[in-house]
């Protein structure tokens, strides 16, 4: 099975075209997908992003190696993962290779890379602008990492924080999926390849980029402010009252279905901007509550809490990740068609959580007017909540691709 997308001619040269091959030989699947982005868009992509299914893993080298002699991309980035998303189409655990292929009029592509013997310089920030190419009119960074080498969260903050003067420089991308132990994922850049450490490249310069951090939940109960706090983790009291208390009178509120959900799997939503009157649907941080201490009323969370934050308890389920994805890709009705999105989705979404396979990537294609595409399923997923890029888990991170409208 072969599938592709093209977007219209755009005056001034931004163009975008994806396709996916579910061949399971990995030669015969990049040679499908090279040769027919090479007659639907030519050569000389100035971005050729690429994703293989672990099936692919082994010659997945020689896979990248027949894109970049066919297409000669201006950069390539890559990686393998569990499951690859591309036009319609989700391949679930089985054969995949999908590539978008962008050509950047007035863009600035840098690549950079992290690898275990040369790092990038966490510890000392100032030179982080210089080494992955940060820019006043830097639009996101794309970045693929392995999940068993990369400190993730501290980079992710570091990244998000490191321009001086501060500035929103929106994180992309995801951790490598499919590999159950060190060594095994694959990561590429142009013409190198690694199995540890993390590959990027930073967009600069007359391009509009929209995102969508759609985490697969709703808010439930009201929002509380958190009043205590112990060894950062633990939060022992919100609005006055014992935290395992609220919690179990919120649970007592609400109906039987949604007291299941919360049986099921509980998770608090922190919210990221303390200045807005109203929280709903992407105001909030999702993370899992990790357990209740009964003694002391205490409950455990999977992030750093401070008294005084904002917090509301949240619940998921297929009904929530399906109703949250619609509204946020609703306000993309109002710009103009893209010509190019990258999706990354949790592996632990698709036909686990639905029940059948291309509910992303179909509703995404449906409402964006069918715009090239291609993504795969990530072990953890990057993406901007208010000012700062975060890593998250159970969520649809796409990125939407415009020409400036300057």
């Amino acid at each position: 099975m072969l599938s592709w997308s093209k977007s219209d001619p755009i005056p001034g040269g931004w163009d975008g075209a994806s396709a996916t091959s579910a061949h399971p030989d990995t030669r015969t699947a990049a040679q499908e997908v090279a040769d027919t982005l090479h007659d639907r868009f030519g050569q000389k992509a100035d971005l050729l992003v690429a994703f293989g299914s672990f099936q692919h893993v082994a010659a997945f080298s020689d896979a990248m190696n027949t894109l970049r002699r066919t297409l000669q991309p201006g950069c390539l980035l890559g990686t393998t993962a569990e499951s690859i998303l591309g036009d319609d189409v989700e391949l679930d655990g089985v054969s995949g290779l999908s590539a978008l292929a962008l050509r950047l009029p007035e863009v600035r592509v840098t690549p950079w890379r992290s690898t275990p013997t040369d790092p990038l310089p966490l510890s000392k920030p100032e030179l982080l602008p210089d080494r992955i190419g940060l820019q006043h009119d830097t639009r996101c960074i794309l970045m693929l990492a392995d999940p068993f080498t990369t400190p993730t969260h501290r980079m992710l903050h570091t990244i998000s924080n490191c321009a001086d003067p501060p500035q929103r420089f929106p994180i992309i991308g995801g951790l490598a999926s499919g590999g159950s132990r060190p060594g095994i994922n694959r990561l590429i850049l142009d013409d190198t390849f690694q199995t540890s450490g993390a590959v990027g490249v930073t967009l600069s310069g007359r391009m509009e980029c929209d995102f969508i951090v759609s985490q697969g939940c709703r808010p439930v109960g009201q929002p509380m402010v958190v009043t205590g706090v112990k060894d950062q983790h633990l939060i022992t009291e919100l609005g006055g009252r014992p935290a395992l208390e609220q919690l179990e009178a919120t649970a007592s509120s609400l109906p039987a279905n949604e007291r299941s959900l919360l049986q099921n799997g509980l998770l608090i939503g922190l919210v990221v901007d303390e200045h807005r009157d109203h929280f709903g649907r992407g105001d909030f941080l999702v993370r899992s509550v990790l357990g209740a201490n009964q003694a002391d009323g205490a409950i455990s969370i999977g992030a750093v809490i401070r008294p005084g934050q904002t917090v509301q308890f949240q619940v998921r389920d297929a009904e929530a990740a399906h109703d949250d994805l619609q509204l946020l890709l609703d306000g993309q009705q109002l710009a103009n068609d893209p010509f190019g999105a990258l999706l990354v989705t949790c592996n632990g979404r698709g036909k686990s959580l639905f029940g059948h396979e291309g509910h992303d990537i179909t509703m995404t294609r449906r409402r964006l007017n069918s715009p090239p595409i291609a993504g795969f399923f990530a072990a953890g997923e990057f993406g901007p909540i208010g000012n700062e890029s975060y890593l998250h888990g159970h969520t649809a991170v796409l990125t939407v691709f415009r020409p400036s409208s300057g």
